[in-house]
């Protein structure tokens, strides 16, 4: 069964094998790709052994919450249902996730989806980078996180970074060094993604005019919200729009 699931997922995106291939012996990095009903399609060695298991055959064809603790099941099914019903992207997103030992540790996971034949999109393959610190221990990492959540939430409003960092419990200065180290972006560049990653969901699914959507989610004029969408995605916002639509 788990074979016919992965052959039949081959015949339908033959560019995901080479995928496969490239990321099958690397350590620091775990790979899996999803189907639609969530099942894993096929996973490299550190994922494997992440989640304890030893062939692939053990995985092909099992779901999220077959694999990991329940309460991060939910997350990452989360997040393969944001890239199926957006069909974009997911960049360094700050997750938990299992260590070999079964403990828990923080990683930097991105997805993509992955299209068909016809374009269609059938199955979203991630990687999660291992930061090696366990979550029990980093205290610090801790309240990155609860940085970034509250920016998540809070992305559309006013906000200075100062007064996020105040209320997440961690000095500016050092927030900054350790996103940098760790994500590779500072706080404001990463607002910026926020904002503009959920100004293209609007420009996707609605008929608000540039002006509605600049001050909806936080930019403080149009032609500052055009130039950091173009900057960011390669396209205008007018351009992007008129894609999707046509």
């Amino acid at each position: 069964m788990a074979l016919k699931i992965y052959h039949e997922f081959i015949r339908a995106a033959p560019a995901a094998e080479a995928m496969e291939f490239l990321f099958a012996e690397l350590r620091d990095v775990m790979f899996c790709i999803k189907d639609r009903q969530g099942r894993y399609l096929c996973a490299n060695k550190a994922f494997l052994l992440r989640v304890g298991l030893d062939k692939m055959k053990d995985l092909v064809g099992k779901n999220t919450r077959e694999v990991f603790p329940h309460s991060l099941a939910i997350n990452f099914e989360e997040q393969d249902l944001e890239v199926f019903r957006q069909g974009t992207s997911i960049s360094n997103r700050l997750d938990v996730a299992t260590n070999p030992d079964r403990s828990l540790g923080w990683y930097i996971s991105d997805k993509v989806p992955v299209r068909g034949l016809k374009r269609e999109i059938i199955a979203v393959a991630s990687t999660t980078r291992d930061l090696r610190m366990k979550v029990d221990v980093d205290t610090e990492m801790a309240l990155i996180v609860n940085f970034v959540n509250l920016m998540r939430e809070r992305f559309a409003e006013p906000i200075r970074i100062s007064t996020l960092a105040e209320e997440a419990g961690i000095p500016l200065r050092k927030l900054e060094r350790r996103m940098r180290s760790i994500m590779s972006i500072s706080p404001r560049q990463l607002l910026t993604r926020i904002r503009v990653e959920a100004a293209a969901e609007r420009l996707r699914n609605s008929q608000d005019s540039l002006s509605e959507i600049t001050y909806r989610f936080g930019f403080c004029d149009q032609p500052t919200f055009c130039r950091q969408f173009k900057n960011l995605t390669g396209m205008t916002a007018s351009e992007y729009r008129r894609s999707f639509q046509s």
